[in-house]
């Protein structure tokens, strides 16, 4: 593993903080839709109910193992989701 460099790491954390604001759109149960999601599903529906407009923040772990950490209220919950992790990573960019 190559050393780090003060602005290699401040990049990176400018790309997470920039896509924890991205993820902040979404709602509490889109993130339980996501959690639950089969390979084999369609893309999950947005629920209609205006109690799931909720923050949401979005840590993305590890881009290439696709690892996101959602935080709503007081739930913590991870997801492996290539293809998530790396439309976060590239709505930084």
């Amino acid at each position: 593993m190559e050393p780090t460099s003060r602005r290699t790491f401040l990049k990176r954390s400018g790309a997470v903080a920039a896509a924890a604001g991205v993820a902040t759109a979404v709602p509490a149960t889109a993130a339980k839709a996501l959690s639950s999601k089969s390979a084999h599903e369609a893309e999950p529906r947005l629920p209609d109910d205006p109690s799931v407009d909720v923050p949401v923040v979005a840590h993305v772990r590890d881009v290439r193992k696709g690892l996101v950490t959602l935080y709503t209220g007081e739930q913590e919950i991870t997801i492996k989701d290539r293809r998530l992790a790396a439309a976060l990573y590239r709505a930084t960019h």
